[in-house]
């Protein structure tokens, strides 16, 4: 043993010293390439599976030319400041709460088409030429698009944050007549009770793809609707899985 341990220091007084300080660096390399060859391999496996890592801009919501909390519109609980954290209320100290828009009101396509449809400027400067306050960066936004604020009125270009693959097709309504009228294949019903009554309202609905959008201040997605998805919704359901069906 003593012979061997003679033998290395040896061997490592002779060896050059630029190859003493390119060993760490190549094993150091090589580490980093296989930590590298790791990550890429499980953002690739959860976004074939799932939804992908939420990193290098993979986010699932986006950041929308007008802020609209869902929590507001469609939400039924007591408002919350957002800078407080404190629960809102009006000038006479009466809770402030929320609107509980059902999901057609703005949506109203989604009973009838293919799409759910986006609510157009006009509907919502309908509400908001006299409601909330002209300080309002967002509201200054949307009575801009409208006309209500200068002569120039346009549309408002959201951002999609659900979407499907360009040879699939979707079509909402048959979705939401089915799940209205079989109320027991609803899924992530932010009310249990919905699942025991016969038929159901369209908005109870939409959470089984799209998640508690009520409860959501920016809208994200919380399914990965993958075809694995769909394909064992229709199976459950009793639903033709035939290709043709949703592919182009």
């Amino acid at each position: 043993m003593a012979s061997l341990i003679s033998f290395l220091k040896e061997r490592n007084r002779s060896a050059p010293t630029w190859l003493k300080v390119l060993v760490p660096f190549l094993a150091l390399g090589g580490l980093g390439v296989v930590a590298l060859g790791a990550a890429i391999t499980a953002f690739l496996i959860t976004g074939w599976l799932g939804q992908p890592i939420p990193v290098l801009g993979f986010d699932q919501t986006f950041e929308q030319p007008i802020n609209f909390p869902h929590t507001v519109h469609a939400g039924t609980e007591q408002l919350v400041d957002a800078t407080t954290g404190q629960p809102r209320t009006n000038q006479n100290g009466e809770p402030l709460m929320a609107l509980g828009l059902d999901c057609t009101f703005c949506h109203r396509t989604v009973t009838e088409q293919a799409n759910a449809g986006v609510p157009p400027v006009a509907q919502c400067s309908f509400c908001h030429q006299v409601i909330g306050p002209g300080s309002s960066p967002d509201l200054t936004e949307l009575r801009t698009s409208a006309g209500i604020i200068g002569d120039s009125p346009s549309p408002v270009n959201w951002k999609r944050v659900h979407r499907m693959p360009d040879h699939v097709r979707f079509v909402h309504e048959p979705h939401i007549r089915y799940l209205t009228q079989n109320p027991s294949a609803i899924a992530n019903a932010p009310d249990p009770a919905a699942n025991l009554q016969a038929s159901v309202e369209p908005a109870l609905v939409c959470s089984t793809c799209h998640g508690d959008v009520a409860s959501m201040t920016q809208v994200e997605q919380v399914e990965p609707l993958k075809m694995g998805q769909c394909v064992n919704c229709h199976r459950d359901n009793g639903a033709p899985t035939d290709c043709a069906v949703c592919h182009h």
